[in-house]
């Protein structure tokens, strides 16, 4: 059995504490042999999760124990579960006989919430969150320092590039997954809806849609907020206008409204910014009937 002194070497880097479709998270994509012990709220459930890591034994990795005190030798805990399941598994990983004081706690692929972090914090664990997220080959990484080293280390084991963000900043991460997709789409879908409208094919709108923003995205990755198209030339206020009114009654005004913050954002053509917010009630014809141009 591998040794349980906080002083030994260790074949194994991480135990893990986990319910639910463990196989399927971050801890699922590491080597079964960098695993130990595999403990659950039964002995039942911590086999089947070990079996699923492939590993049955302290030989082979990922194996099976009946007490959670048996996390007390490993380097590092590894911890997943589902939103349902996450407070019973805590509870029950937190009345363990482990010595906490600077032991790293990785949550992956799960969000504990602060409270669950400040008991962790209390008992002296070190803790991070580990987790993959839309942009594939990252891994988001955000903790306390000995669980931070840890999480880079598993972004390495996978051949990831960690990125690490500072703690308690989640939120406003996520705010920027939000917008660079669910925020976005919309907007994508519009611009393909106005290109139809246009008399663009229905199979050709969508692609040309999603490479116009594709354009944009990739000239922003080379020259940052200089690739926006005003950045140095002052736009037309009347194609402007007239791009605003063709939009129609619904879409017209969020056009109108992302043009300003645009040039807000930007502290640029304050003199056309004032003009579109002076002219915005005036803003009232309806795009063409689609049937009209069919």
């Amino acid at each position: 059995m591998p040794k349980t002194s906080r002083g030994s070497e260790f074949r194994f880097k991480y135990g893990v504490a986990a319910a639910g479709a463990v196989s399927q998270s971050l801890i699922g994509q590491l080597p079964p042999r960098s695993l130990g012990p595999v403990c659950a709220v039964s002995y039942r459930v911590a086999s089947r999760i070990a079996n699923t890591l492939g590993g049955t034994s302290p030989e082979s990795g990922a194996y099976p124990v009946r007490s959670a005190a048996e996390l007390n030798g490993a380097p590092a805990i590894l911890f997943h579960a589902p939103p349902d399941q996450i407070t019973g598994v805590l509870d029950w990983l937190e009345s363990a006989a482990v010595e906490w004081t600077d032991k790293p706690v990785i949550f992956c692929d799960c969000v504990p919430g602060e409270s669950v972090i400040a008991r962790f914090h209390a008992r002296g664990a070190s803790v991070a969150m580990a987790s993959r997220f839309e942009v594939p080959g990252y891994l988001l990484v955000e903790g306390s320092p000995l669980a931070v080293t840890a999480g880079h280390r598993i972004a390495r084991e996978l051949r990831m590039k960690a990125i690490e963000i500072a703690p308690g900043c989640r939120n406003i991460f996520d705010a920027a997954i939000t917008l660079s997709t669910g925020a976005l789409t919309p907007l994508i879908d519009t611009a393909a809806d106005f290109l139809r409208d246009a008399g663009v094919r229905d199979a050709d709108a969508p692609r040309l849609a999603a490479s116009l923003f594709q354009e944009t995205a990739l000239s922003y990755a080379h020259s940052g907020k200089q690739s926006w198209r005003w950045y140095v030339k002052e736009p037309e206020k009347e194609r402007i206008e007239a791009q605003i009114e063709g939009a129609g009654p619904e879409a017209g005004p969020v056009l109108r409204r992302i043009l300003l913050y645009g040039f807000d954002l930007f502290d640029k053509h304050a003199a056309i910014a004032g003009g579109l917010r002076q002219d915005a009630p005036k803003n009232t014809k309806a795009r063409p009937d689609k049937a009209g141009l069919r």
